[in-house]
């Protein structure tokens, strides 16, 4: 398990560093920050005055240079929009990323654990083919149209909940629900396949034989030996859950990460935008690196070994 800790620690300087370096000449391909905030009628010599004021007006070597040096410190510079430090507006928006993140977990294990051990146990019956259908469902549809479907119905035909922004506890259900689905999807169908599985093995029978009912064998035995790949899973998704969050939070206004850094890419402010890949890239990997300590709870044979095998 020290070994583990230690590579991901070592995984997260990595990684930390190279986004950072990425992102710094990515989003300089984007357009020149100076022609947005000065506006459609900005003269050239207001221009230069905006680039010179920002440092952008120097070669690309000394920028990534200062960029580095500040990198190290942890400083991004100030936002071109806010004119305040862009991690100090990125780590103000991280609370209601993760609040949202955590419901939409939440909700796509509620709902992927009993779906999926029923469509395992009961192949066949309507619950089997209800579970099938949600999970191709929930692949299939992107986050945007889920999510303004949504809107549509629940928030503008029947206002049942606000449809935008963090309102309290009943805004958080349309997107903690639109981010959920893939992950929850996903997690269905492994949950089936690997219950379905486990189903046919001896020890099942053997405890039926015995006499134990058949919830205690499936939820205390077979979900357990599931539970291993599904923490898997939820690790390797991460980058596609990331990705998901930024688009749900765009189209419900919701107040966290992602909808900032879209903002600051379509305003080209850089440091916003340098700040909020550094956090997410550190949040990917010490989330990472949570699956691979749950792995030595869940199972102790892989506690036993230090690490688990790929």
């Amino acid at each position: 398990m020290r070994r583990v800790l230690l590579n991901r620690l070592w995984q997260l300087v990595l990684v930390a560093l190279g986004l950072s370096v990425l992102i710094f000449f990515l989003i300089r391909l984007s357009g020149d920050p100076a022609g947005v905030i000065g506006g459609p009628d900005a003269t050239p010599e207001m221009l230069q005055a905006i680039r010179e004021r920002l440092g952008l007006d120097d070669p690309i070597y000394v920028q990534f240079g200062r960029f580095v040096a500040d990198l190290f410190q942890l400083e991004f510079g100030d936002s071109f929009q806010y004119r305040s430090p862009a991690i100090d507006l990125v780590l103000g928006r991280l609370p209601a990323s993760l609040l949202l993140a955590s419901l939409a977990i939440g909700v796509a294990l509620f709902l992927a654990i009993p779906l999926g051990m029923t469509a395992a146990t009961r192949p066949g019956t309507w619950g089997d083919r209800f579970a099938r259908w949600f999970a191709t469902l929930g692949q299939s549809v992107p986050h945007f149209v889920l999510g303004i479907f949504l809107i549509f119905i629940f928030g503008v035909q029947l206002g049942w909940f606000p449809t935008f922004g963090n309102e309290g506890p009943r805004s958080w259900i349309l997107p903690a629900v639109t981010l959920s689905t893939f992950i929850m999807a996903r997690q269905l169908r492994l949950v089936q396949a690997y219950a379905s599985e486990e189903l046919t093995l001896g020890y099942v029978k053997t405890m039926k034989a015995l006499g134990y009912r058949s919830s205690r064998v499936y939820y205390r035995h077979v979900l357990r030996n599931v539970t291993v790949p599904m923490i898997s899973l939820l690790g390797i998704e991460l980058g596609t859950f990331v990705g998901g969050a930024v688009i749900t939070e765009a189209v419900f206004s919701w107040p966290g990460i992602g909808r900032l850094m879209v903002g600051a890419v379509t305003a080209r402010d850089y440091p916003i935008v340098q700040a909020g890949v550094f956090v997410i890239g550190v949040l990917v990997v010490l989330i990472n690196l949570v699956v691979d300590l749950l792995y030595g709870f869940v199972d102790p044979r892989l506690r036993a070994g230090g690490e688990r095998t790929e």
